[in-house]
Formats: structure tokens, sequence, C-alpha cells
């Protein structure tokens, strides 16, 4: 196994290529947690990165959401191949989606990311991101084609609200977080955290070239309607407030430390945290065909987890992104290795060092570590 040196040099040389902050936590087979941490939380005041800083994880909300849902389903709260129809009885299509393909990308219901107005200052209710879901774009088939769905994972912590009487905030902290004893994660939309604590995150959008302004996501196209807040800029934007955590919910409101994600992924994948039933549906179940989210790693899809490729071998986990922030957090089940990587840096084009350069620096660590 590589030397802490060498293991901090590996994220040095990725702050010395231009992202302003990073921490990375590696707990190998021995269960030690080695955190590292390199470069600026807050660019302005020179404030280095520390261990307890807190990031915006972005999707890597989604498994703690899953795991919630799973929860309750194990508690009999809930059938996995219930009809959502019982709980949201004018949701098109309701009667033919499922509990389970809320969290498993196969609701088929329609997404908003792309279209959502980046509006600091406005508050969004669960509902209405749906109803802005429906707005924008039609819904699928149910159940036949694996579709990657950030309306889903809303729907997901609206039913889980329903089920529980309580809101999703106090869910999570109730069926992972407190069991897990992760005291730096916070869902923001729907409870208090220590905002002293969260990094700023720093987002490229240079000018696009003539003729590509209308790109896809997958082939370098802009990810978010950040127009009404950055402008176009060659240099990194303060991009702390722009997507408000509303809009997010539970796609993507969560801000933790990256050695409370590796705590959480490796629970969740080993079996710490739910029945061995309810993990392989979580991790091991995943459609034929997959689905591959635009130019991320991320490949199949189970109930809260990917499968993923990084150093030529297939790790379970799942990548998030807000603007100004990335992270990406993985298990390494042959080598019982997991590895979480939160950075302050971003960009809304996907191929962008930006956005993707974290993958290689997960490469690297995998390759010198196991």
């Amino acid at each position: 196994m590589a030397s802490r040196t060498e293991i901090q040099s590996i994220l040095d040389r990725f702050i010395a290529r231009g992202i302003v902050g990073a921490c990375l936590t590696v707990v190998p087979r021995d269960g030690e947690h080695l955190v590292f941490c390199a470069g600026l939380a807050d660019r302005a005041q020179k404030v280095p990165v520390r261990p307890d800083h807190l990031f915006k994880i972005g999707s890597c909300t989604k498994p703690f959401v899953a795991a919630t849902l799973l929860s309750l389903a194990q508690e009999g709260a809930v059938a996995l191949d219930a009809p959502v129809s019982r709980w949201f009885p004018k949701l098109p299509n309701g009667d033919r989606i499922t509990a389970r393909d809320l969290i498993a990308h196969t609701s088929g219901l329609p997404e908003f990311e792309y279209d959502l107005p980046m509006d600091w200052s406005r508050q969004w209710t669960p509902q209405a991101l749906v109803d802005f879901a429906f707005s924008v774009r039609t819904p699928t088939e149910p159940g036949v084609k694996p579709m990657y769905s950030n309306t889903g994972y809303v729907l997901a912590g609206m039913l889980i609200e329903a089920l529980s009487g309580a809101t999703l905030a106090s869910q999570i902290r109730k069926r992972v977080l407190m069991p897990l004893r992760l005291r730096n994660t916070f869902a923001a939309a729907g409870e208090p955290f220590p905002a002293e604590r969260l990094v700023r995150g720093y987002y490229h959008r240079p000018p696009p070239a003539a003729g590509t302004e209308n790109r896809a996501v997958g082939e370098g196209g802009e990810m978010w309607r950040t127009s009404g807040t950055l402008g176009y800029s060659e240099e990194l934007q303060d991009s702390t407030q722009s997507f408000p955590y509303s809009a997010a919910y539970a796609a993507g409101d969560i801000v933790a430390t990256s050695e409370d994600l590796a705590t959480f992924l490796r629970a969740a994948v080993t079996g710490r945290l739910l029945s061995p039933e309810l993990t392989a549906e979580m991790v091991d179940r995943r459609r034929p065909g997959g689905v591959e989210a635009p130019a991320t790693r991320m490949r199949e899809a189970g109930a809260g987890v990917w499968a993923m490729h990084y150093a030529g071998r297939t790790v379970f986990g799942h990548q998030g992104s807000m603007p100004g922030y990335v992270t990406v957090m993985l298990h390494d089940r042959a080598h019982d290795l997991t590895a979480a990587l939160t950075t302050n840096t971003g960009s809304g084009n996907r191929l962008s060092f930006y956005a993707s350069g974290l993958h290689e620096v997960m490469d690297v660590v995998l390759t010198a570590i196991a």
C-alpha cells in the first residue's frame, strides 16, 4: 500500500492543476480512516481545507435517501413493488410506478435538473419540483428503460415523509446518520447545519465555442441553467449561492465531510446498515442493460448504489455534482477498500477537467493502495 506521503502527493498534484480545494478519505481493509486535505476552503480568505469542512455532495445524497426508504421497507412500512399511486393518486402512471422504481431510476418520470433556473432566492417545494419536471419534459414508460431520474428521488423523499409522518431530514438522521454515528452529515434543505464549516464552491463557465451552444450534456453541453447567476468567464467564479438546497431536496441536498461519506458507503455496501436482502436490493440487483449517467463513470444502477469502473475494476458507489462542487465515493469489494473524494471546484461541462478530473485521482489512488 502507498504511504501517507504518496497519497497526499496525489491530492497535491490534483490541486496544482487548478482545483481550489479537496478532501480525500481512504479506508483500507484494516478499517483505519486515512484523511487527506489540500487546497483552500475559501479562496478569498485563504482558508485551508480541513477534515471537518463540509462539502455539497449533490447526487451522492441519493444513496442516503435510498437507504432510508429501504429501512422503512425493512420495517414493513412499504412494499418495494407497491404502486405509488396509493400515496400520489394524481401522479401520471402512478399505478405502474413502484417504490422500487423511484430509487432504481426506472420510474420513467421526466427530468427537471437541466431546465431548472438557478435562483438562490427561490424556495422550492418537492411537489413544485415534480410539477416543473412535467411542465418541461415528457414521461416515458415506467419499468422499461433505466434512465437517470432526479425526479424519482424527489418522489422517494416525498414517499418517505408520507410513510413516516416526519421530515425527510429527520428520517435520514434517525435511520442512517445516528446508527452510523455520522456527526458531520446534514440534509441541508430540511435541517440546520454549521454553515461556517461549508467550503465555498468555485465554478468554471467559459464562453462556448461557436456552434457548440446546444450540445447535449454528454457531449460537453452545459448541465445547468446558470446564466441568471453566473456569466461566462475563463476565471473560476464563486458559485456557493447558486443552486438552492430546496431545489435539490432528496436528489442532492446533503452536505458532508469526506470521512462521513466513506463511513456511510462502507456500511451500506458491506451490509452493516440493512438486511442482506435489502443490501442486495441496493447494490446488486441492477436492471439488465444498465444506464449510464452522461460523462460519468456510473454504469449500472441498483436501488441507490451504482456499479462504476475505476482503475480497471468494478466498484460500487456514486458520483455527485452541484455548481462548484464534485464528489465521488466508492467501495472496492475485492480489496475491501473504500474511498471518498470531495472537491469545491466544478463545471457545467462534464467533460471539463474541473468536472471530471477527480476520476483520474481515484484511478491513481486505487492503483496505489490495492
